[in-house]
């Protein structure tokens, strides 16, 4: 039985350039939680079909169009895609290439109104019919701006002030609006500084090197689907499969059955270094302790790397500092050189996303 329905897709822009040119890891990571964002921002009700690659497709049964909330919807998921592109290029660690273009993703709507009906495959129910086919051509058009969305006439009624587009395509031809999006960008929110201060005493400060490139070693250090394969004395290890490593991103570790929470991390460093950190508040004696690594690539394939630990310590902790620094010193440099071994005998780092 047919019935009327809005039928809405949000469509990420670039991505085939995004995914073909960069980190295939992390490139999946940026467009999993940008999907996830544009889901978790729907406020009128509209019931997810189908995640087809880059772009949602949404319907909601409707007897009538209420274009007002649709146009607020479009304008809540644009804010939110780019307010997210904003946070993630401030707050990244990250250089290989998905995460320093990822700012470059622009996103597209496609809005259309009309018949429907349904086919079911096994337990699933999915929108099916001319309409369907309608919206999903209308993805490719001559839209002369990157980021804008598109209303077919059953939608938007055409007035002297629209931009009228007409398109042909193998069922005919379709007459459609569009609203550009670009000055939306006026409301996205401010952004947190990240914060950079280091704790003020020295703990630690060793140089190895490692016969690795430095961002193959940074991808190493920084992705947690890889610490227990090279850190010892961890029980457990809880963290966010989904999404790449940034700073301000938290984990926990259980380490000797002590639950130690840990921030990632970042400071200044040369142009020509990468810099992973990580610092917790709850380790025993200290206010804030923060370990760095601190990498550079001397020559093709091999990378020296700076060991750095600080420490802000409570009252009477400071007594601490010597043992403190003997244990730790011993534990950090054990497992980076377990590390450097692992490396040594050709052993692949695989994260368990991708097993």
């Amino acid at each position: 039985m047919s019935q009327e329905a809005i039928l809405f897709i949000p469509d990420i822009s670039g991505f085939t350039e995004f995914v073909h040119h960069t980190d295939i890891s992390h490139s999946r990571h940026i467009i999993s939680e940008l999907l996830e964002l544009l889901i978790d921002s729907n406020t009128i009700g509209l019931e997810l079909a189908e995640i087809e690659g880059d772009a949602l497709f949404l319907y909601k049964l409707e007897d009538t169009i209420n274009l007002s909330a649709i146009e607020k919807q479009i304008e809540a998921m644009y804010v939110a895609f780019h307010s997210h592109l904003k946070r993630y290029e401030y707050q990244r660690i990250c250089h290989c290439g998905a995460c320093s273009s990822a700012y470059n993703l622009k996103i597209k709507f496609v809005v259309h109104y009309g018949e429907i009906e349904f086919i079911e495959v096994k337990d699933s129910k999915k929108p099916y019919g001319s309409n369907v086919i309608q919206v999903h051509r209308l993805l490719k058009n001559d839209v002369p701006i990157d980021e804008y969305a598109i209303f077919t006439e059953s939608v938007k009624a055409l007035d002297e002030n629209s931009e009228k587009q007409k398109a042909t395509y193998d069922f005919g031809e379709i007459v459609f609006t569009f609203n550009p999006l670009s000055h939306l960008k006026e409301r996205l929110p401010e952004i947190d500084p990240i914060p950079k201060d280091v704790p003020k005493t020295a703990l630690l400060k060793e140089t190895v090197e490692v016969k690795i490139s430095a961002l193959e070693l940074y991808e190493i250090l920084s992705n947690f689907d890889y610490r227990l394969l090279w850190v010892k004395g961890i029980n457990k290890l809880e963290y966010e499969k989904n999404k790449v490593n940034r700073a301000g991103l938290k984990h926990k570790c259980l380490v000797n059955n002590q639950e130690i929470t840990q921030t990632t991390v970042t400071k200044n460093v040369n142009k020509n270094q990468l810099v992973y950190g990580e610092s917790t508040t709850n380790f025993p004696f200290t206010k804030r302790m923060s370990n760095y690594f601190v990498l550079e690539e001397i020559e093709s394939g091999l990378t020296k790397v700076d060991i750095e630990l600080f420490a802000d310590f409570k009252p009477f902790g400071i007594i601490m500092k010597p043992l403190l620094k003997k244990k730790l010193k011993t534990a950090i440099l054990e497992n980076f050189n377990h590390l450097i071994s692992l490396i040594n005998s050709g052993f692949t780092f695989k994260s368990d996303v991708e097993n």
